[in-house]
């Protein structure tokens, strides 16, 4: 029975359709919005404090960063938040370009903290629903009732940990999901100049975005390509207007920091820190000491390991784009999409679980040109350890460190290959 049968019991007049799946994501926004009103998330408050550090005038300060990185803010900025009554919470590192610093000073001199987080949920909630429906306009089967994708896409959001990661850190690797969507959504409506300048703006907040230029030069996109250059130079010399040459010189003196440093926790799910963990495990690196939720470990790693998975992952790159090149421009970019979403999470310096949402959201289209028990083992290696509930269970077990980061490290591998073999399908 292919998927068209399946679903015509349940299908609905494209109107109410629509309707009803849209109804569902706002539902899930409305209620999703009110649960995270007043709750403090770590990730974001460095936004804040950039934004505050600058609007006081203190702007030196915003780079600065505890002797790990991760895992606290710097000594320098305890005085601020004395000041500003949330001594007693925690805050991390300011990661992200001046400019958005330099724009969040204004909103940090009218909202309290807690006020600016909540801003901020009020905008990134609905975006995780719209990621949902732009998922849907990338890669849903033609078969597939609206309702039903947005069905799926909601269970993705309620149950996975890579969303309740996002929301509770009010992460915003969420409005960078929903711009990048939204890029290769505005591809489909064949509007390659807003695709192009959606993602320069997914780039500005997060390098990584770039990445999925490939893709655009893949499909032909060559508006699309130009739009990306000219607005990313755009916003590029803004922010250096705005916030001067010394505040970017900190900003790239801060990505260095991360360099040759492994993150052990269950959270980053990265080649690199599953590379590392093993060696420890093996014997061929020193061990933590202890196994802590999050160790940060930095010494003895070869210096050759992180060049080596950048070219494994150049290679990759290479033979998706000589497998995907054949396809229909539509299935061309979907596949794409999530193949590159994965590769760049997967083999880059940082794997934090919220990066693999946008896959999560594409993964129900893709596992529909598969056969069914293809399908449904990527569904079960991905899906059962993704679980919200199931996460904790395997992180406390007594195995050896990384051992989360192992295993979801070999799902995502699997579902790579599993595309790879979807578009080879595709072809003959």
């Amino acid at each position: 029975m292919d998927i068209a049968r399946a679903l015509a019991p349940y299908a609905l007049t494209p109107s109410r359709d629509r309707a009803f799946a849209l109804a569902m994501l706002g539902f899930w926004a409305l209620v999703t919005t009110w649960q995270q009103w007043g709750r403090w998330a770590e990730d974001l408050s460095a936004v804040y404090m950039a934004g505050w550090l600058w609007h006081s005038g203190q702007g030196a300060l915003i780079y600065d960063a505890p002797p790990a990185f991760f895992g606290g803010a710097a000594e320098s900025w305890l005085p601020a938040m004395q000041a500003l009554g949330i001594a007693g919470q925690t805050t991390y590192a300011y990661v992200y370009p001046p400019l958005w610093a330099v724009l969040a000073a204004p909103l940090a001199g009218l909202l309290s903290p807690q006020g600016f987080l909540d801003l901020a949920a009020a905008v990134q909630i609905p975006m995780l629903a719209a990621s949902a429906w732009l998922a849907g306009r990338i890669l849903k089967p033609a078969a597939m009732p609206w309702w039903v994708w947005s069905a799926i896409g909601l269970v993705i959001l309620n149950l996975s940990i890579q969303s309740h990661l996002a929301i509770w850190q009010n992460q915003p690797t969420i409005t960078v999901g929903f711009l990048t969507l939204l890029a290769f959504e505005r591809l489909g409506a064949d509007r390659p100049v807003a695709a192009g300048v959606a993602l320069a703006l997914a780039a500005a907040i997060k390098l990584t975005p770039a990445a999925f230029v490939l893709v655009f030069l893949l499909d032909g996109q060559r508006r699309a390509v130009l739009a990306f250059a000219l607005a990313g130079a755009a916003l590029g010399l803004l922010s250096i207007a705005l916030a001067g040459w010394p505040a970017h010189q900190a900003f790239l003196a801060s990505l260095a920091l991360v360099k040759g440093v492994a993150f052990l926790t269950a959270v980053n799910t990265s080649l690199f820190t599953a590379a590392v963990a093993l060696g420890s495990t093996l014997g061929h690196l020193p061990m933590p000491p202890v196994r802590d939720p999050l160790i940060v470990y930095q010494q003895g790693i070869p210096l050759w390991l992180s060049p080596a998975i950048t070219l494994l992952a150049l290679a990759l790159l290479a033979a998706f784009a000589r497998v995907l090149r054949p396809l229909s421009g539509t299935l061309r970019r979907g596949l794409g999409l999530i193949a590159v979403s994965i590769i760049v999470a997967l083999l880059g310096p940082l794997g934090w679980l919220h990066y693999y949402l946008v896959p999560l959201l594409l993964l129900p289209g893709f596992l529909a040109l598969l056969p069914l028990r293809q399908a449904a083992f990527l569904a079960a290696f991905v899906g059962l350890p993704s679980l919200s509930f199931v996460f904790p269970a395997i992180t406390v077990l007594p195995w050896p460190i990384a051992d989360y980061t192992w295993i979801m490290c070999a799902a995502w591998a699997a579902v790579l290959a599993g595309i790879f073999a979807a578009a080879r399908r595709a072809r003959a």
